[in-house]
């Protein structure tokens, strides 16, 4: 997708995140965990932590965490996503830094006892390559013994390939463009959404990555699976799961 970088999504989508994908979730195009019971795994994973999360947005996990008594530090690319956080109540609790996640500015290593992917987010990144870098900063500042931890969908890619409407109502069309390419692993979407006044566009831009290959890039900078379940609160992963949390620690 041409002119699509890493605060293309946050941009576009500020305006709008909190109504679409707020705690219902209610147009997310995969199940997304409940902001509160995350925080209360997040709290029993972590120990005293200080945590980090990657693609923090609008706070909606890293709010709940943060008003669980953790240490919690944002990284976003997205100015417009960390303004709609900065508004909220608590976010005086939460350190906030701009850049890029595959490579995160301004923090020491060996800082952070936890460190969170949550909803999807680790499939913004747009290669394997980005998302391999992404995976050797989090083991460098992850503390010994610290976890790393990815919300995201299990891949299933004829799933959401082609045009679907997501709801229609009186005044307004809401609908899902999308374009999967199974031998790059990416998917090209845009939520299109219609109304008398007009309509407008939200690009996004995914490379996803099945468990076992998050497994293998893990695995190659030192890091080794601890937990995969289903959903917060530890529902068995089995085949015929959509969706994974999955744990990975670092040495001690």
């Amino acid at each position: 997708m041409e002119k699509y970088g890493p605060e293309t999504y946050g941009d576009l989508f500020a305006c709008v995140y909190d109504e679409w994908y707020g705690d219902d979730g209610n147009v997310a195009l995969t199940i997304m965990g409940n902001p509160d019971v995350v925080a209360e795994k997040i709290l029993s994973l972590a120990e005293d932590g200080p945590v980090l999360e990657l693609g923090i947005g609008s706070g909606r996990l890293a709010l709940p965490i943060a008003k669980r008594g953790l240490d919690v530090t944002g990284v976003d690319a997205s100015e417009a996503m960390l303004d709609l956080l900065r508004a909220k109540p608590g976010s005086e609790a939460v350190t906030l830094i701009k850049g890029d996640m595959v490579d995160p500015p301004g923090l020491e290593p060996e800082t952070f006892s936890l460190i969170l992917v949550g909803f999807n987010t680790f499939f913004n990144l747009p290669s394997q390559k980005d998302q391999e870098s992404c995976i050797a900063a989090v083991k460098r500042l992850l503390k010994p013994g610290g976890r790393f931890v990815i919300e995201a969908f299990v891949p299933d890619p004829k799933t959401h390939d082609g045009f679907s409407i997501r709801s229609i109502e009186v005044d307004r069309i809401l609908a899902d463009a999308v374009l999967i390419d199974e031998e790059k692993q990416t998917i090209t979407g845009q939520r299109i959404e219609m109304t008398s006044s007009g309509n407008r566009l939200f690009p996004y831009f995914l490379r996803y990555a099945y468990p076992s290959q998050l497994d293998e890039m893990a695995t190659k900078v030192g890091l080794s699976l601890e937990h995969r379940w289903e959903d917060w609160l530890d529902s068995p992963f089995v085949e015929e799961s959509v969706v994974h949390i999955s744990v990975w620690k670092k040495s001690s």
